[in-house]
């Protein structure tokens, strides 16, 4: 990890290692939201209905409930505590699971061919943890 961070030009750098709250909250509630879903998914409290189901890969529920939870709720998981505990590596993680939230609602809606209210809230959230991430790489190239 620390040969790619250099590579990117993002260095440890103790400035960039502060509790980010605010940051940790989003992701918090993002995580939760989806590791509630993903258990929805996969205990079958989820149906989308037959016509959903039957656009889902596999025709599979649970098979997006685990991939929900692996490409969502593990990366926000990890920025959240990250994030609550000052570690430098809390940018790069956001802009991952940021950029991975944004992916994971566009694959949704080409798949799922359904468009819900969370979708735009989704890709909101996606792209201030993105953002979020992305302000220190500046900070660390300045340094």
């Amino acid at each position: 990890m620390d040969r790619l961070a250099d590579k990117l030009g993002w260095r440890r750098d103790e400035r960039l290692a502060r509790r980010r709250p605010w940051l940790a909250s989003v992701t918090a509630v993002v995580a939760v939201s989806a590791w509630v879903g993903a258990l929805g998914l996969v205990i079958g409290a989820v149906d989308f209905g037959e016509t959903v189901n039957a656009r889902l890969p596999f025709h599979s529920a649970v098979f997006a409930g685990i991939t929900l939870a692996v490409l969502i709720a593990v990366p926000m998981s990890v920025v959240t505590y990250l994030a609550a505990h000052r570690d430098t590596r809390t940018s790069p993680a956001a802009v991952v699971a940021g950029a991975l939230l944004i992916g994971w609602i566009a694959v949704e809606v080409g798949v799922i061919r359904v468009f819900t209210a969370l979708q735009p809230i989704g890709v909101l959230a996606g792209l201030v943890i993105l953002l979020a991430g992305l302000q220190d790489f500046g900070r660390a190239r300045d340094g």
